[in-house]
């Protein structure tokens, strides 16, 4: 490798890779490419490779489908690495042969941590980490070119180089997109702060002028009907300030909740102007927030009555599965794509409908990891949805506290 470095002409001319390089990673304006497709193409070009994937790692430690590039084909399981594969990754920063792979050749023993689907996948060439200051940030599959060839010395140098350039790419526009949205989110609480304090005046001047009307109305049927009508609209405004003081993911109590009263009670306000079904009802107490709980089930079936043509059902379904118990909404209305699912779905202040803060979902899936729980998502396009709460069963709760209790006390 020194003789070739030194005595011999390299396959690559750096110059014009670079150049390719910034001109692609350089465009800009609305009909340019994502960032995430622009990072694949970049490094594609520089081996000919003819497509691409993007995976990033997730909350859990774990590497997800983040983008295609010319690859529509390739199956990519909901978890495409996992976090053994993305420590292997991060320790070795090694650029994994993938064709070397197939043939069963190892070099670090990466063959016991990739995934069957990498390993199988017959397009599939190398597997380039992207590393940030040794953290890992991304990886991009490459598929293998039209003249197949074996990756030297020089491949894995450019590769390594140009990834860590790309990561710092990825990192950066990370760390743009957390200030807006942390920005958007201190608008947002602004304006939530204004519309609180403006409802609360309101509400303060209604129960007055109930006051007064009580104390200085001349007509006894004129001011009945006024107390009644001002009364009902001030115990509204106020139970809007209750609801508005818990946007933002806060429960505030965990307990053990009925979900099959609680889900029944929910249908039964449906039901008269929309056909909303309890299919499936096993007998189950989760441990939750009441009214968390309520809030987010309404917001999963609204969207999935919005979702669906008119005169259209949405089945709901109460089971327990092992610690957990389960409620499922379904649909079979438009259904999202899965790119839809993984990068706008639950993202805060996306929305598709007119005038919408496109927070609901967002909040939705924190109100129940803050319950110690989880919200999933199937989807197909044309065919429908299905939303899953998973929430710990209240027995398996309570066991696991008095374990914990029991711990401390011997600590």
């Amino acid at each position: 490798v020194t003789l070739t470095k030194h005595l011999f002409q390299h396959r690559y001319d750096y110059r014009a890779a670079w150049l390719g390089f910034t001109q692609t990673m350089g465009r800009a304006g609305p009909a340019a490419p994502p960032l995430e497709q622009r990072v694949i193409q970049a490094l594609a070009d520089i081996t000919e490779s003819p497509a691409g994937l993007l995976l990033a790692p997730n909350d859990q430690g774990e590497l997800e489908l983040a983008a295609r590039w010319q690859w529509p084909t390739a199956e990519v399981p909901a978890v495409a690495l996992g976090p053994a594969a993305r420590v292997f990754l991060e320790r070795n920063s090694f650029i994994v042969d993938l064709t070397a792979l197939h043939a069963g050749v190892e070099r670090r023993g990466e063959g016991a941590v990739l995934p069957e689907w990498l390993r199988t996948e017959p397009r599939a060439w190398a597997l380039v980490p992207l590393l940030h200051f040794d953290r890992l940030v991304g990886a991009v599959v490459l598929a293998r070119p039209a003249v197949v060839r074996q990756l030297d010395w020089e491949d894995f140098d450019l590769l390594r180089i140009v990834g860590r350039q790309l990561a710092s790419y990825l990192a950066e526009h990370a760390g743009q997109e957390a200030l807006a949205e942390a920005g958007r989110f201190d608008d947002f609480h602004r304006r939530i702060a204004f519309v609180m304090h403006d409802i609360k005046n309101l509400a303060s001047q209604l129960s007055l002028l109930a006051r007064n009307a009580e104390q200085h109305s001349d007509k006894p049927e004129f001011r009945a009907d006024m107390l009644v009508t001002l009364r009902n609209s001030a115990d509204r405004l106020n139970t809007m300030l209750a609801r508005l003081s818990r946007y933002g993911g806060a429960v505030e109590r965990i307990e053990s909740v009925d979900a099959v009263a609680l889900v029944e009670a929910v249908v039964a306000q449906f039901r008269p102007v929309h056909q909303v079904t309890l299919t499936e009802r096993q007998p189950c107490r989760v441990s939750a927030d009441h009214d968390s709980l309520d809030q987010v089930l309404r917001h999963l079936i609204q969207n999935a009555l919005d979702a669906s043509p008119p005169d259209t059902p949405v089945f709901i379904a109460v089971t327990s599965d092992g610690l957990q118990g389960r409620i499922e909404v379904v649909d079979t209305g438009s259904g999202m794509s899965p790119e839809f699912v993984r990068s706008r779905l639950f993202k805060p202040f996306v929305s598709t409908k007119p005038g919408g803060f496109g927070i609901g979902a967002y909040e939705a899936r924190e109100l129940v990891k803050a319950m110690r729980g989880r919200l999933e998502v199937e989807s197909r396009e044309g065919l429908g949805s299905r939303f899953t709460i998973r929430l710990p069963l209240a027995a398996a709760a309570e066991l696991l506290e008095t374990f914990v209790d029991g711990a401390q006390k011997v600590a």
